[in-house]
């Protein structure tokens, strides 16, 4: 069974291959070694974890709120894993409050996952379109 603390390092590392991506075009060969970097991560991710094919609205929908001073926050715990982790690893340095993170950033991280991943499953396709020539 997977630790917490596997689950967050397999996170982080996915979360700075998902930036190292970022700053590539679909089809630039030096997106191969961190393709071959996600590929592994998720390998070591299948099966381990319930819950990593949400839709944006699942998660969403899974989340509780509270508010704390007229502002809405995300309780940690009701985030579903693995991706408390992911939201932790894309969150380092962010300003939150000791109740919870801010609902605001949680949701601008769904929406920003979504576009990583569409970002992503474009660098695939590209490699499998270089592959079948």
């Amino acid at each position: 069974m997977m630790t917490t603390d596997q689950l967050r390092k397999l996170e982080v590392a996915k979360r700075r291959a998902l930036w190292a991506l970022a700053k590539l075009q679909p089809g630039n060969p030096v997106a191969e070694k961190v393709l071959v970097e996600l590929d592994e991560i998720d390998q070591a991710l299948d099966g381990l974890v319930t819950g990593r094919d949400l839709s944006s609205q699942e998660l969403m929908a899974a989340v509780t709120t509270q508010y704390h001073n007229g502002i809405r926050l995300v309780v940690d715990d009701s985030i579903p894993e693995p991706w408390r982790q992911r939201f932790w690893a894309a969150s380092v340095g962010s300003t939150r409050l000791a109740a919870g993170a801010y609902f605001l950033d949680f949701e601008k991280f769904v929406l920003t996952w979504q576009r990583e991943l569409e970002h992503l499953k474009a660098h695939r396709s590209s490699r499998q379109h270089k592959c079948s020539k």
